[in-house]
């Protein structure tokens, strides 16, 4: 896990949270509910996509590997801001106030704000990574359960809607490369789901690059680059070195191959009762009733 990095990246874009952005927040006017930028349609629509840059993406927090919403880097500044104000296990608050939001979001079938929240929380959990070191290990395992349950709930809902693809998700591949590495790290510390072999099986069914996907990528890159300012520009550069750095030392590492291999589309079906949502919840509520 390389959070404190992650975190020197974000250290920027604090100063931001402050702005007068409009966000609706629960009662008790801590953890955030939603942005109200999110569409109140429960059907995505497709994006609208310029020669260079689909309307309404960006590389969050100045780092190549989150090319996500700009509603989801709002999400994810605020959850940030939140964390800053807890210790200890209060972050893990957080994190579930997230999870009470993204279930009441897919009982609307309201898969657009799901998506977000799916997104903001990965990036979450690079930024702020020490919450699974928590001393209440039970609870870190049922979080990462619910999580990969709500995520699996979310790509099979869109997949039988026809809407699992980029046009509707421009971040899609995002989404599925950062679950995937996330779930394979909380697997390393004994928390246990295999949400990562569904992205895998959707990676591998959806995703074969040819020559012409790479060199869009590239002048999506170059021109999101040039639209930002000098300093932006200069701190992208720094970042992508460091991650291009990083990857050369797990491609040396790593001798299976790329994070999305071994994917198999026999995997995107399968049935797991780690993926039965109301399960999974329902044990994670009972255990947090337990203790108090």
């Amino acid at each position: 896990m390389r959070g404190a990095r992650a975190c020197v990246a974000c250290t920027a874009f604090y100063s931001k949270v402050g702005r007068k952005d409009c966000y609706i927040w629960c009662g008790c006017s801590r953890n955030l509910i939603v942005s109200v930028t999110t569409s109140t349609s429960t059907m995505p629509a497709a994006v609208e996509n310029t020669a260079t840059f689909p309307a309404g993406y960006t590389y969050a927090f100045l780092n190549p590997k989150y090319f996500v919403s700009t509603k989801t880097e709002q999400i994810t500044e605020n959850l940030l801001k939140e964390a800053k104000s807890h210790r200890g296990n209060g972050k893990l608050d957080v994190i579930d106030s997230a999870l009470t939001t993204l279930h009441s979001k897919i009982v609307k079938k309201d898969w657009d704000g799901a998506f977000l929240i799916l997104e903001a929380l990965l990036i979450f959990n690079e930024c702020e990574d020490y919450w699974p070191m928590s001393d209440d290990g039970k609870r870190v395992e049922l979080i990462n359960k619910v999580y990969g349950a709500s995520l699996v709930t979310v790509l099979r809902a869109l997949q039988k809607a026809g809407y699992l693809d980029v046009t509707h998700f421009p971040s899609l591949e995002t989404l599925l490369k950062e679950a995937t590495k996330w779930c394979e790290v909380m697997k390393s510390i004994s928390c246990q789901s295999d949400y990562d072999l569904v992205c895998k099986a959707i990676v591998a069914r959806l995703f074969s690059k040819s020559a012409a996907d790479e060199v869009a990528e590239k002048t999506r890159l170059t021109a999101w680059v040039a639209s930002r300012s000098q300093e932006e520009r200069d701190e992208f550069h720094r970042i992508a070195r460091e991650a291009a750095e990083d990857e050369d030392e797990e491609d040396s590492d790593d001798e299976e191959g790329p994070w999305h291999a071994g994917g198999s589309e026999l995997d995107e079906d399968v049935k797991n009762n780690d993926f039965v949502l109301s399960r999974v919840r329902k044990e994670y509520k009972d255990y947090l009733a337990k203790q108090r």
